[in-house]
């Protein structure tokens, strides 16, 4: 076995007794063996801190730090030993589920993909705002206890895509949205990303946003992660380190399976021709105030083409949405029927769900994530400020970045100024 151990096969070994290849190639590879203890610290930390929140719910059975305790004792007798609290023998990959769902709904994938894929996004009536901070509700139990930071020193950017799902060989993606945490003033961002801004690709010239993915997929140099990563990098002028595919299917079912979210509505929703682009309507009527939406009613809110209300589009409507999912999940009351529930939430996204964060980095950002309120989290879309709209020679509508404005931008978000 020549090259590492990949995340998964290092999980593997600490769900159970390590296979006799991977048992080989762990002796002969410190790396590996470096990762190993840093996933096995990991998991004990996110184990300590669930704990320190009054975790009770019962999970699987104890059997991986037993067995990798065995390992190490019997073949790497010069480590320190691994930790043998009973709190550690709980499950990996359940509290790993957790962290995925908790930074999924903080500014990840499970948060998103409501951004409107019933049509284009210069159909609506007034453009996406500037940057404001919609909030939801803050829950009464309030947010959870701030643990010690996890392995982020710095700061960490992460591309959300998202797609309709209908088809597993589609390559438009409808949300564009990118998540930025700095771990060191514990602040974040959403910014919210045209799919109709049109950008220069790398080896494809001018291109739609939504188009990228699908340009990548179809490259055999790159992928549609990576080829997204890098135009946006480029375009915002911001180093986007990782990527996300989050598809449609399985968003209504996690957000119930969460208990629905609580948002205020700022004006009453009347969309008699909802969802567009079929042939029978399904009007949508929503009252303005507080209202508590299950998963579908959270769908069609973030979906429907309606601006009632200058600042009250799309773009407006899905970061209400992330925001109150973040808070729904980082209440204290909730958290232990959460961790219960966790094989349950991971089965409804786990099919649409695709990124090249490693689960410890995905444990690292939930943990930061628990740290963070509505207050904390800045949104933001690249609107009528930085970008003009233009027709092309095809006839496309699109939409021009503007370079300085951007710019502009992205440092007030950065500085903390929006």
């Amino acid at each position: 076995m020549s090259r590492h151990l990949n995340d998964r096969r290092l999980l593997a070994c600490l769900e159970e007794e390590p296979s006799p290849e991977a048992e080989a190639h762990l002796r002969a590879c410190p790396i590996c063996r470096a990762r190993l203890e840093t996933l096995a610290r990991t998991a004990e930390d996110l184990t300590a801190t669930l704990r320190a929140v009054g975790e009770q719910a019962p999970l699987s059975p104890a059997r991986s730090w037993e067995a990798v305790a065995r390992w190490r004792a019997k073949q790497r007798p010069a480590l320190h030993p691994l930790p043998r609290h009973r709190s550690a023998g709980r499950s990996w990959r359940n509290l790993a589920t957790v962290a995925a769902l908790v930074i999924l709904v903080a500014g990840l994938a499970g948060l998103i993909h409501t951004l409107a894929i019933t049509g284009p996004m210069l159909t609506e009536a007034t453009p996406a705002p500037s940057p404001t901070s919609p909030a939801s509700p803050s829950p009464a139990a309030g947010p959870l206890p701030r643990p010690p930071l996890g392995g982020l020193s710095t700061s960490i950017s992460v591309l959300v895509l998202g797609t309709d799902g209908e088809s597993e060989t589609s390559d438009e993606t409808d949300a564009l949205l990118l998540f930025y945490l700095d771990a060191e003033t514990e602040r974040a961002f959403l910014l919210s990303i045209p799919r109709d801004l049109y950008v220069e690709v790398h080896g494809h010239g001018q291109v739609r946003a939504g188009s990228i993915y699908g340009l990548g997929e179809r490259d055999e140099d790159t992928s549609g992660l990576a080829l997204a990563q890098e135009t946006v990098s480029a375009t915002l002028g911001l180093p986007v380190q990782h990527a996300a595919l989050v598809r449609l299917e399985g968003f209504a079912s996690l957000i119930d399976a969460i208990g629905g979210l609580d948002v205020v509505v700022p004006h009453p929703i009347e969309d008699l021709t909802y969802p567009h682009d079929h042939g029978d309507c399904d009007p949508l009527l929503i009252p303005a105030g507080e209202q508590h939406f299950d998963g579908e009613t959270a769908l069609r809110y973030a979906r429907t083409r309606v601006v009632p209300a200058p600042g009250f589009d799309r773009a407006f409507r899905q970061q209400q949405l992330i925001l109150a999912a973040h808070d729904r999940v980082t209440r204290l009351d909730l958290l232990p029927g959460l961790i219960a529930q966790a094989p349950t939430l991971w089965a409804a996204i786990a099919g649409g769900f695709e990124t090249d964060l490693s689960l410890s980095d995905v444990i690292d950002l939930a943990l930061l994530a628990t740290r963070l309120t509505a207050d904390d989290i800045t949104t933001a879309t690249l609107d009528e400020c930085c970008t003009v709209q233009h027709t092309t020679p095809a006839g496309k509508r699109v939409l021009l970045p503007q370079p300085e404005e951007i710019e502009t931008l992205m440092e007030n978000l950065l500085e903390g100024e929006q």
